[in-house]
């Protein structure tokens, strides 16, 4: 009997599924596409066995039964789960790695409650070469059920610096898949950092592919050590094979997406998180669709400022660190909103490796959510004194570049949402007392003064 189950066989499925088998774990795998399982069935041996029908796969299991479904998030889950229950006992483990939305996972671990089965949304982050060498795993719902799978899913994870697994239980219902959500949205924002702070380098600095390569790989050994820093300078390095130039000249200045990114923007609106680095870096993958491109690119003539690479390179840290800062305070929101005891010093950990924006960065958001070896509540990360210290000591250079843009035509969305985010969450004075006055005046919405307590309305004109 196998001590494990996957069910869908593309490359995430097949590749979590051959980590298993090789961290010493046996595994069954089941896919409805035939052809993905004979592919499958290439890396058989004693403790990977193909199967060719559900009952099949099944039964090939050892009880409690621990089945991963690794398919493409929406009503395939639901499909899947329709044909395991009559085959399932009670007290059986589902764990659905997709991409599924928190509100579908919520609903379907009410719903397997009710026929005792456990069930657990758990976020996988690492692409393909993550599945099979170590992701980021983020499972939430049953807790009872995450200790019973824990040994496997930790043999699986990718380590930390120091060597923890980059798993841990999240918290109750669709909490996992929530995680991996803003994770992702994070991503969305990071990446627009980085895309802005290219323009800036090849458009102002003028610096060529193999110049801002080299930058960056500078950068990854010093202030902006991250996963997403290596590969852009790998990306940015790479020679073109149909022509002289670089692969980067040639890929069409149009940005896709999946969704996962406007999911967290959804609900952070619903929260009312000020997530508005998030909300720019989505908003810019449409403007690149929008767009009309019969404009002029920008040509400067002005001067290079001599500290402007130096101010890049504090500016992408910081923006960085503001990605991170609004990402945590919505998981805090929903944690309040949903009634989840979130865990947010396991959840960095969790990012440190193997997921997409992990980071050296990571370590210090672990570090703020700590004191004395106890959980310290924040509700924004630049309180901590850490970041606080980051926030005063690069906000002069995220000024600076925000100006040399805007002088030089370049549109930065995330590094301004980010400047004005820093510039708004620690100022008492921000004009909002005009727009409540404005929201009185014409619908009687009323007020609150900052000189007493208490609901107030002011007759603000007279009838004639």
């Amino acid at each position: 009997m196998q001590q494990f189950g996957v069910i869908g066989l593309s490359v995430m499925g097949k590749n979590l599924a051959l980590n298993v088998r090789n961290h010493g774990f046996s595994v069954s795998g089941y896919s409805i596409d035939r052809s993905e399982i004979d592919a499958f069935a290439k890396y058989k041996d004693d403790k990977l066995k193909p199967t060719y029908s559900w009952k099949e796969f099944v039964d090939s299991l050892e009880k409690p039964r621990k089945i991963l479904i690794q398919i493409m998030a929406g009503k395939p889950v639901d499909e899947t789960l329709q044909k395991l229950l009559p085959l399932l006992d009670k007290g059986d483990i589902l764990i659905d790695g997709g991409n599924s939305n928190f509100h579908d996972t919520n609903r379907r671990y009410h719903e397997m409650e009710k026929h005792g089965i456990h069930f657990i949304g758990m976020g996988v982050s690492g692409g393909e070469e993550g599945a099979l060498h170590g992701p980021a795993l983020m499972p939430g719902g049953d807790e009872d059920a995450y200790n019973e799978v824990a040994p496997i899913l930790k043999a699986i994870a990718a380590k930390t610096p120091d060597g923890r697994p980059c798993v841990s239980y999240i918290g109750p219902e669709g909490s996992g898949h929530y995680v991996k959500m803003v994770h992702n949205g994070i991503e969305y924002a990071i990446m627009q950092e980085f895309a802005e702070i290219y323009d800036i380098l090849r458009k102002v600095a003028g610096k060529t592919d193999d110049e801002m390569s080299d930058i960056f790989a500078n950068w990854d050994v010093h202030l902006v050590h991250s996963y997403l820093t290596e590969i852009t300078s790998k990306v940015l390095k790479k020679k073109d094979t149909l022509t002289p130039d670089h692969v980067i000249d040639h890929i069409l200045n149009v940005a896709s997406y999946k969704g996962t990114g406007n999911w967290m923007l959804e609900d952070g609106v619903s929260l009312g998180a000020p997530i508005s680095v998030v909300a720019e870096a989505v908003i810019a993958r449409f403007m690149s669709k929008a767009t009309t491109r019969e404009g002029k690119s920008v040509v400067w003539n002005g001067e290079v400022p001599a500290d402007l690479v130096d101010n890049l390179e504090k500016s992408l840290q910081l923006a960085q660190a503001v990605s991170y800062a609004q990402g945590f305070q919505q998981l805090g929101m929903a944690a309040d909103a949903y009634n989840w005891n979130l865990r947010y010093t396991a959840i960095a950990q969790n990012w440190e490796a193997g997921c997409i924006i992990r980071s050296s960065m990571l370590k210090d958001i672990e570090n703020a959510y700590m004191d004395g070896g106890k959980f310290k509540k924040l509700k924004n990360l630049f309180q901590d004194p850490y970041f606080k210290d980051l926030l005063n000591k690069n906000i002069h250079s995220l000024r600076a570049i925000i100006k040399i843009s805007t002088d030089a035509g370049i549109p930065t969305p995330t590094l301004s949402a980010s400047l004005n985010y820093l510039e708004s969450i620690f100022n008492p004075t921000l004009p909002a007392n005009l727009i409540q006055g404005q929201r009185d005046y014409f619908g009687a919405h009323t007020y609150h003064r900052n000189d007493r307590v208490g609901v107030c309305h002011t007759e603000w004109y007279e009838e004639k």
